[in-house]
């Protein structure tokens, strides 16, 4: 298509092309009429070719033009849909929108030029374009096309404009005669895009949330050697840890992440506006509002802001880290030291209090072992009270009395504490009672070495003699409860039904009934693994193999465990594929799986199961529709989501 650029195209004095793509040339022109800078996107020929084509442009460009954001470029105009055309039906007009001009570059532009990832940046880029979307999906419009090049940065203030809306849904009409190619860009597709499943707003959250995982990380998670090979990984939600490949990426994030990007789209985000709300809980832990203000002094200058950014983060987590362990919080403190220390591995303040909750979580693990000898011993004393003619049985009776009188008046002293104060210290034997028969209360405070942050300094021994008590005249410190730890079992899995050289590139799920879950590298078909606990689930859920049962420690006793490794089904996505079109089985699939006819329709073609100890299967397939010749191919299926290229040629009229 021969450039406009000098050239007049209606009342637009085209100036010069700023862009072009598979889909349409951008040039920058006036309006002579208004008198202002506008962007006009004049959509290739092959695009306006049929009539259908530009009436469903005129739909959405009317639709798209009714929306009103900050954050979603604003259509002006439409060339409509009464350009002439020939005796064939062509049209020998352009066909155009007129947008707003923005002067920036495009997001990709700042990816490879200037971006310097940092999970906080990425959500408010991120938290920006949900809220247009919110925006869009209230109308009833999906994007279908989220990815870098769609989103704009003005130079101005900052402010991100999300592009080319309805453009997608053009091209995914010509889907239906343009076969052979994929509309989109696959890195960023929804596994759903991929399958030709139907569309809803969710699809959009799916590229939002790669679009996510790329700006906190600086790389895809869906990548591969070709677009085939991405395909794959995108429907079988094949992609590395984000904390693996930014260290600055915490839970929290990866959580979002993580429910972004489920292929089902049943487990995404069922909103844009409740991404939204997530990303802005994740930066106000930061003291951090998804603001526009906050986004222009990134964009115009990204060292310094990143440096500002880090410090005010740093300040942000090491208080909540403070506040969290004056609470008793300590899994929560400790969760946030590590990610301040991320931000500044200097932080001194930050290093001594990690030292500090370790040294506290050191002491409550020696509790827990001195409480469980001091229960032998309750044990063994319960033994000799029940034996007939103990001689110690009414000393045992009065010392419970005693303990009965001492209960109810720690109960009484706890009743006129505040919910916050720290336990009484028991009343020792012997203690100096009042007329009324109750001990005389002593008042407790908090140890001399606790500081600001709540948690008490490493002891050096003061207030104490050489056996740990406490000596007359000075305050015990607060007693923590101990808490409890369930005993490890450990055990031998032994997988069964896989090579070795494919289990290496998968990974052991342990999910105990108690306590927290562990990931297992696969690196032998023997592994030998512990769990807290006497019962726990073990699986492999990755893609292409599904392996899961529940394991007990009787299991493990008994010698090796066996886990049964079965590959999944292959699903097959018929790439550019028209609508209608009919694939029968000629060879390769199983006997009962299509019917007498063989024959099921490409978006319902059922999944395709593996014999035991086999991985491949090789089937030939033919592709009927009634606009194109029918075709025979050969493909050799894998585990998981297998994408098959649909090329056929138009039928020859006659």
């Amino acid at each position: 298509m021969p450039s406009l650029a000098g050239t007049k195209l209606d009342k637009y004095d085209v100036l010069e092309e700023v862009g072009h793509g598979g889909m349409a040339v951008v040039y920058r022109a006036i309006d002579r009429v208004l008198e202002r800078e506008v962007a006009v996107k004049v959509l290739h020929a092959h695009l306006a070719d049929r009539a259908e084509s530009r009436a469903r442009l005129k739909r959405e460009a009317i639709a798209v033009a009714q929306l009103r954001h900050e954050n979603i470029l604003e259509i002006f105009d439409y060339s409509g849909t009464d350009a002439a055309v020939d005796q064939a039906g062509r049209a020998t007009g352009d066909s155009y929108i007129v947008t707003e001009f923005i002067h920036g570059p495009t997001l990709r532009d700042w990816l490879e030029d200037d971006y310097l990832a940092r999970p906080a940046i990425a959500a408010l880029v991120v938290h920006r374009l949900a809220l247009a979307l919110v925006h869009a999906h209230k109308a009833g419009i999906v994007h279908r096309d989220i990815k870098p090049e769609n989103v704009m940065i003005r130079h101005d203030d900052g402010c991100i404009k999300l592009m080319d809306f309805g453009i997608a849904q053009i091209l995914d009409n010509q889907k239906l005669t343009m076969t052979g190619q994929l509309i989109g860009s696959p890195a960023y597709m929804a596994p759903e895009l991929i399958n030709g499943r139907p569309l809803d707003a969710r699809t959009d959250l799916f590229s939002l949330g790669i679009l996510l995982y790329q700006l906190a990380t600086g790389e895809l998670p869906f990548a591969g050697r070709n677009p085939h090979e991405v395909l794959n990984r995108i429907a079988d939600g094949n992609y590395a840890p984000p904390s693996s490949v930014n260290p600055l990426v915490d839970g929290d994030l990866e959580a979002i992440l993580a429910k972004a990007l489920a292929t089902n789209p049943d487990e995404r985000f069922q909103s844009a506006d409740a991404m939204a709300r997530e990303l802005a809980a994740y930066l106000a832990e930061m003291d951090l509002e998804p603001t526009a203000a906050e986004l222009r002094t990134y964009f115009h200058g990204a060292k310094a802001a990143v440096e500002d950014l880090d410090l005010r983060i740093s300040t942000a987590l090491m208080t909540r880290a403070q506040q969290a362990a004056r609470e008793g919080l300590h899994a929560r403190a400790l969760r946030l030291l590590g990610r301040v220390l991320e931000h500044d591995r200097d932080n001194r303040e930050a290093r001594s209090m990690l030292v500090r909750l370790r040294v506290r979580a050191r002491r409550m693990r020696q509790v827990m072992v001195a409480a469980a000898g001091l229960g032998l011993v309750g044990l063994v004393v319960a033994g000799a009270v029940l034996l007939p003619g103990a001689p110690w049985g009414e000393t045992i009776a009065e010392a419970g009395a005693q303990s009965s009188a001492d209960a109810a008046d720690r109960a009484s002293l706890g009743s006129m504490q505040p919910a916050d104060s720290r336990p009484v210290v028991p009343i020792a034997p012997g203690r100096p009672r009042t007329a009324a028969g109750t001990a005389t209360p002593t008042a407790v405070e908090p140890p001399s070495g606790a500081g600001s942050d709540g948690v008490a300094a490493e002891s050096t021994g003061e207030g104490t003699d050489d056996g740990g008590r406490t000596r007359p005249g000075t305050r015990p410190g607060p007693r923590t409860p101990p808490v409890r730890t369930p005993p490890s079992s450990e055990c031998e899995i032994a997988l069964d039904g896989i090579a070795l050289s494919t289990a290496r590139n998968l990974s052991l799920s342990i999910r105990p009934t108690e306590g927290s879950s562990t990931s297992v590298p696969i690196d032998a078909l023997s592994l030998k693994v512990s769990f807290p606990g006497t019962e726990a689930s073990v699986s492999i859920h990755k893609g292409a193999w599904k392996a899961a049962r529940r394991v007990t420690r009787n299991d493990c006793l008994a010698g090796p465990v066996k886990l049964a490794v079965t590959p999944n089904p292959a699903r097959l996505a018929f790439v550019g594929a028209p609508n209608d079109l009919a694939v029968t089985c000629l060879d390769g699939c199983p006997e009962d799986l299509l019917g007498p006819e063989r024959t099921a329709m490409a978006d319902k073609f059922p999944e395709i199961p593996f014999d035991r100890d086999t991985d491949t299967r090789r089937v030939k397939l033919r592709f009927k529709n009634e606009y194109f010749e029918p075709k025979t191919v050969v493909h050799t299926l894998r585990p998981g989501s297998n994408s098959i290229q649909v090329q056929l040629e138009p039928r020859t009229p006659g």
